[in-house]
C-alpha cells in the first residue's frame, strides 16, 4: 500500500505518536496517595489505575461512548478505599489540576523523535493530516498542549477527541466526523483517506468498517518507518 495515493491521512495519538513517560506514571501514583491519604503501596495504586484504565478504554470502545473523566476518576478512587461520597467535585478539580501540572512536568514524548520531520514532509508533498485519539483520564485539553509542546500541533489541519465528540473509536459516527472534517479542506472521497493506529479494533476496524483505508502500527514500526518503507 503506498501512502502516494491518499490525499488525507488521519494518526491514532497515544502509542502511535506519543508513549507515557515512566516518572510521569510514579509520581502521580505518589500524588495520588498524598492527596488522598490511600493506606496502599505505590504498586498496589498503580496495579488498580493500569486495570481501570483498561476497563474504561475497553468499555468506550465496546459501547461506541464515552465515558466522563471526572467519573473515571471516581470509580478509581473507590477501588483504592477513598470516600468518595464526601468528596466535592471541587476537591476532585483541585487534584485533577496537580496532575495536569506533574503531566507537563514529566510530560509524554515522542515514539519517533523524526515525527516532526515526516508530518513537515507530508504537507508539502500536499497530504493533510490529523488526529483521531480515544481519551480515559487524560483529557483533549491537555493533549492539545502536549501535541504544541511537541511540536506536532502546527501539521495538523484538525484534531479529534473523543471527550469532545461524546464518542469513542470504533464507533463509526467518529469516523463520519473525520471525513466531514477533512472534506472541508479538500474534494475528497472515502477512497482518498487512511488511518494510522495501533489498535486492531479501534484503528484498523473501526477505519476500514467506515469504508477508509486502514493501516495498523506494528509493534516494531514507528509512523516514521512506515512512510519511508512505502
Amino acid at each position: 500500500m503506498k501512502y502516494q495515493q491518499f490525499g488525507h491521512i488521519s494518526f491514532d495519538l497515544w502509542l502511535t505518536l506519543i508513549k507515557s513517560n515512566p516518572e510521569y506514571k510514579l509520581r502521580r501514583n505518589r500524588l495520588m496517595i498524598d492527596f488522598f491519604s490511600i493506606d496502599l503501596e505505590p504498586s498496589v495504586v498503580d496495579a488498580v489505575y493500569n486495570k481501570c484504565d483498561r476497563v474504561f478504554n475497553t468499555i468506550n470502545e465496546v459501547t461506541g461512548g464515552n465515558l466522563d473523566a471526572n467519573e473515571l476518576w471516581l470509580i478509581f478512587l473507590s477501588e483504592v478505599n477513598v470516600d468518595v461520597k464526601s468528596m466535592s467535585l471541587g476537591r476532585l478539580q483541585e487534584f485533577i489540576d496537580e496532575t495536569e501540572k506533574l503531566f507537563f512536568q514529566y510530560h509524554p514524548t515522542l515514539i519517533d523523535e523524526r515525527t516532526p520531520e515526516l508530518f513537515n514532509n507530508l504537507v508539502n508533498e500536499g497530504h493533510t493530516l490529523s488526529l483521531l485519539c480515544n481519551t480515559a483520564f487524560t483529557k483533549s485539553n491537555f493533549l492539545k498542549k502536549l501535541l504544541t509542546i511537541l511540536g506536532v500541533d502546527k501539521y495538523l489541519s484538525f484534531q479529534l477527541y473523543s471527550d469532545e465528540m461524546g464518542y469513542s473509536k470504533p464507533n463509526i459516527k467518529v469516523y463520519e466526523q473525520m471525513y466531514t472534517e477533512a472534506q472541508k479542506l479538500k474534494p475528497l472521497t472515502k477512497d482518498d483517506i487512511m488511518h494510522v493506529g495501533d489498535n486492531p479494533r479501534a484503528d484498523l476496524w473501526g477505519a476500514r468498517n467506515f469504508g477508509i483505508e486502514g493501516r495498523l502500527l506494528l509493534p516494531t514500526e514507528t509512523v516514521v518507518t512506515i512512510f519511508e518503507n512505502n
